[in-house]
């Protein structure tokens, strides 16, 4: 039977994959090719096959370029992140987002990375007659989102690039970012500061000021923001803002497990 073939409702080259990828663990986190092909019983040229496509899709990394060991990749570790947090992040954070939005008079997102786009998974909505609502299931751009260039800081430049090749940086206003040198620029003065802004990159007449929420080994899992009409962000509500939401972003992060040690470990296994 081919590779491709289903086996009653399974996939059966996809059930390979998976259990390719189940090899790694804590106790062995690199393996090889014909390592990979003895301990599951495959073929070495099926093993070859998968590990092609995913090392291809980011779900596997050599070592280094010329040797054949491999290690999980850079996607399926951010997919484990955002599974982590999922439903339990939630409920952490909407205290915080409440008294942030009490103290600060505008609607609050939480958003997480999905699809290639920024989810907004929890909202909070100020009193302001005149408010910026996004529903809680849209998604948006990365790119030229204050939430969406925030999880894009805790990406590894393969990941950016992938994201690049699928979705472009297609202009949404004439103040989006459309290169990759501006946004990767702007992404590295995002991990120095822990802010990030949307400068009406997406609608025009809509400013917002960001953060990354942390988890324990320092991943970037999710972001945190306030967004309103430009007219109320003036650069002296812009600093108060970035103060409020750069706590707030700490204080969920620290809730699941951050600490500062674990943002330097992920700071230097990002520069090696």
């Amino acid at each position: 039977m081919p590779d491709g073939a289903h086996t009653g409702s399974t996939i059966r080259s996809l059930a390979k994959a998976v259990s390719l990828l189940r090899l790694f663990t804590p106790q062995r986190n690199a393996w090889t090719a014909e390592d990979m092909a003895g301990a599951l019983g495959f073929h070495k040229s099926s093993v070859q096959r998968i590990i092609a496509t995913l090392e291809q899709e980011g779900f596997l990394s050599r070592l280094a370029p010329r040797r054949s060991e491999y290690r999980l990749g850079p996607d399926i570790l951010f997919l484990g992140n955002v599974a982590e947090m999922s439903l339990d992040l939630r409920s952490v954070a909407r205290p915080i987002m409440l008294d942030l939005v009490a103290h600060a008079q505008e609607t609050c997102y939480l958003c997480v990375a999905d699809q290639d786009q920024c989810l907004y998974v929890e909202k909070v909505e100020c009193s302001q007659p005149i408010r910026i609502i996004n529903q809680v299931g849209q998604r948006n751009p990365m790119h030229c989102t204050g939430v969406g260039k925030a999880l894009l800081s805790g990406m590894p430049d393969e990941a950016i690039d992938r994201l690049i090749e699928t979705r472009g940086l297609p202009a949404h206003t004439r103040h989006s970012i459309t290169d990759r040198q501006r946004l990767m620029q702007t992404l590295e003065r995002i991990r120095r500061t822990g802010i990030a802004f949307d400068n009406e990159e997406l609608n025009l007449g809509v400013k917002c000021v960001a953060a990354p929420i942390q988890n324990s080994s320092g991943s970037v899992v999710a972001a945190i923001s306030l967004s309103g009409p430009s007219q109320r962000f003036t650069p002296a509500a812009v600093r108060r803002f970035e103060k409020d939401v750069r706590a707030a972003a700490l204080e969920i992060s620290k809730a699941i497990g951050f600490t500062p040690a674990a943002a330097t470990a992920r700071r230097c296994a990002l520069d090696r």
